[in-house]
């Protein structure tokens, strides 16, 4: 520390003088000699220009200003103290903020998943998980103000890394139902019945209406809903039949079985980092891994439905 002249041994010595009330107690927290403390405590008052203590009776009295400004150097040092902890768990690279944001069909399922290994392997980093519609997750990204993003939103911009996937969706059918005896599900099968989807402006929902109308299949009835999880707990209830990621089949709910469905209709996915020189070492450590662990996930949901 410098300011004015001053060293951190002035200061110290000033500090445990006011923390102990004795010259001799602040010796033995620094391990020098009393004389020394001594030495210290006026060579800071010269270099101050003001008298910290009155020396009274061979006692050293805080005068006000030593008063006023042993309130300011606390108050400094508790920040010192605090950044030189900082730096060295930051050195270790057991702290730091990860934050990982989904659009709703991944967020319950997957990205707990992907966390918790990381979370094993960096005790001390402070983990944020988010879901957000896909188009609000592209400006965020874009603002840095997420480490990891998954979207539906294919829209490419230099502010960020864009990686693409495709995720094979199934058919979620109640366990009692007819055509849980078929092992795969075609486009005609959903005449009649009562498909449980996502949005109207959901990208499978989409592609299964366009298909259904190129078709002449009309569905007896629909159920509009966000999450994944609300599809599958509708059709353990027996309520119809749902199209869904099957990252997010891979566990469904006592009651259901999962087919895989005779066309192509596979969710199209953008993983979003922020660029090389946007992330600290940690991060881009984290985000590697994040990456791997999410191509390993596709991968075994292909080979459990699609192999």
């Amino acid at each position: 520390m410098a300011s004015r002249g001053f060293t951190d041994s002035q200061i110290e010595a000033f500090l445990w003088i006011m923390r102990t009330s004795s010259a001799t107690e602040a010796a033995e927290k620094m391990l020098i000699t009393q004389p020394a403390i001594s030495r210290l405590t006026k060579q800071l008052e010269q270099r101050l220009g003001f008298t910290l203590f009155d020396r009274v009776n061979n006692r050293l009295i805080p005068t006000r200003k030593g008063k006023l400004f042993y309130d300011e150097v606390e108050k400094v040092y508790t920040g010192l103290t605090h950044l030189k902890d900082f730096a060295d768990r930051l050195k270790k690279q057991a702290v730091g903020q990860l934050n990982i944001v989904s659009m709703p069909a991944f967020a319950v399922n997957l990205l707990p998943e992907l966390t918790i290994a990381i979370d094993s392997q960096f005790p001390g980093l402070d983990i944020g998980l988010y879901s957000y519609r896909s188009n609000q997750i592209i400006a965020d990204m874009a603002a840095q103000r997420f480490d990891f993003a998954i979207t539906t939103d294919l829209t490419e911009d230099p502010r960020y890394q864009s990686f693409f996937y495709t995720v094979p969706n199934i058919c979620l059918l109640p366990q009692a139902h007819p055509l849980a005896q078929k092992n795969c599900i075609q486009v005609a099968d959903f005449e009649g019945e009562t498909l449980i989807s996502g949005e109207p402006n959901d990208q499978i929902r989409t592609s299964l209406f366009d298909t259904f109308k190129n078709a002449q299949i009309t569905p007896h009835k629909i159920w509009s809903v966000s999450l994944s999880d609300m599809a599958s707990r509708l059709v353990a209830s027996g309520k119809g039949l749902a199209v869904i990621n099957c990252i997010s089949a891979m566990e469904i709910p006592v009651g259901t079985v999962a087919r895989p469905i005779d066309i192509p209709m596979d969710y199209h996915l953008q993983v979003i980092i922020p660029l090389d020189k946007n992330m600290d070492p940690l991060t881009r450590e984290i985000n590697h891994q994040l990456l791997a662990a999410f191509e390993a996930k596709i991968s075994a949901a292909r080979q459990q439905f699609y192999s």
